[in-house]
């Protein structure tokens, strides 16, 4: 990575770190330019993100999503975009330290890692594999939002603070987030179907990998209609966020580092 990416990435990482912090004292003293200087905080590290992901991108010749740095690094970006369209749709300022942290968590993962570009090798190198894997982490991102608001959700239940957002809205923006991200998870496995099959000649192979996605997309089908089960609904709905983003980082994570696949991530 070049130096100049190199002070993007600090840069970002260093704004989501004061976000968190600007977030937490908001929780605890309740001051409106405590959450407006968060979110600028947001803002300013998003653009110093995507900037760093642009310029990655140009001197790759391809989107870098290919290994445990570049995929945290894309997975951590996802997740920020997606909070700012749920902050600035909803204005949900408490979900910011929690959404935000996770982030942070995401990004510093990342930074000790390798993050040398490296060439694609040819079966990647098609428009095909850029769709796949940027819809993959575009609805991860909001598997990963609707975690949050699950945890937050039965926080709120709980303690009934004025310092979250009522039940009603949170379970909402949780059906939301999954519903969006099922979508874009919908995506990814078409376009990853077509791709397996002009690079390899099958639609879907019974590797791990692909299995284990096909169970995280048959999972996130079963909760859009879950959401329409009176039983399912509000605490359950809940929960299943909370199983459903296990089941995701284990996919990602525990297969792409511990098994072997046509996913590695070393």
């Amino acid at each position: 990575m070049t130096e100049f990416a190199q002070i993007l990435l600090w840069g970002a990482f260093l704004c989501y770190l004061l976000s968190v912090n600007l977030y937490l004292l908001h929780a605890l003293i309740r001051r409106p330019l405590l959450w407006r200087g968060a979110f600028a905080l947001v803002g300013l590290g998003f653009l110093l993100h995507s900037l760093c992901l642009g310029l990655r991108w140009y001197l790759a010749g391809y989107l870098p999503v290919t290994n445990l740095f570049s995929t945290l690094f894309f997975f951590s970006w996802a997740l920020a975009a997606v909070y700012l369209y749920f902050e600035l749709r909803y204005r949900i300022h408490a979900a910011g330290l929690f959404v935000m942290l996770l982030n942070l968590l995401l990004l510093g993962t990342a930074l000790p890692r390798d993050s040398a570009l490296k060439p694609l090798i040819p079966a990647l190198d098609t428009p095909l594999f850029t769709l796949h894997i940027a819809f993959s982490f575009l609805g991860y991102a909001f598997f990963a939002m609707a975690f949050s608001l699950g945890v937050l959700y039965l926080v709120q239940r709980r303690l009934a603070t004025a310092l979250l957002p009522d039940l009603a809205l949170l379970r909402r923006l949780n059906e939301e987030a999954i519903f969006l991200g099922f979508t874009l998870f919908s995506l990814c496995m078409l376009f990853g179907g077509i791709w397996a099959q002009v690079a390899w000649g099958y639609y879907f192979s019974w590797n791990i990998k692909g299995l284990w996605s096909f169970l995280v997309w048959l999972f996130y089908a079963g909760m859009c209609h879950a959401k329409f089960v009176r039983r399912w609904q509000g605490t359950g709905y809940a929960g299943l966020s909370i199983l459903g983003f296990a089941l995701v980082l284990f996919t990602y994570l525990g297969i792409g580092l511990l098994m072997s696949s046509n996913h590695p991530l070393d």
